[in-house]
């Protein structure tokens, strides 16, 4: 059965659980950043640590948003969406 992506809702993406998602790997790639030898660590180092993983979160989230309006518009031309083929078993 193929099934196409016609229109992907820009809100339903933004408030499902993709953000909280996108935070928890930005969060734990600024924190693998604790375990190299010459940090001096200190508050304001964490802080500037979730500070970089919300600003990471947030240019995913709009390049993801920018996106979505760019798919949306296009198949709204006429473009095809994409197409996923599924299987029973």
């Amino acid at each position: 059965m193929k099934v196409e992506i016609k229109k992907i809702p820009v809100m339903s993406v933004l408030f499902s659980v993709f953000p909280l998602a996108v935070f928890v790997v930005m969060l734990i790639s600024a924190l693998m950043e604790m375990f190299n030898p010459d940090v001096a660590f200190t508050m304001a180092y964490f802080l500037g640590l979730v500070l970089r993983a919300i600003q990471g979160t947030i240019l995913a989230l709009v390049s993801v948003v920018f996106f979505l309006w760019t798919y949306n518009f296009l198949c709204a031309l006429g473009i095809r969406g994409v197409q996923v083929h599924l299987e029973d078993k």
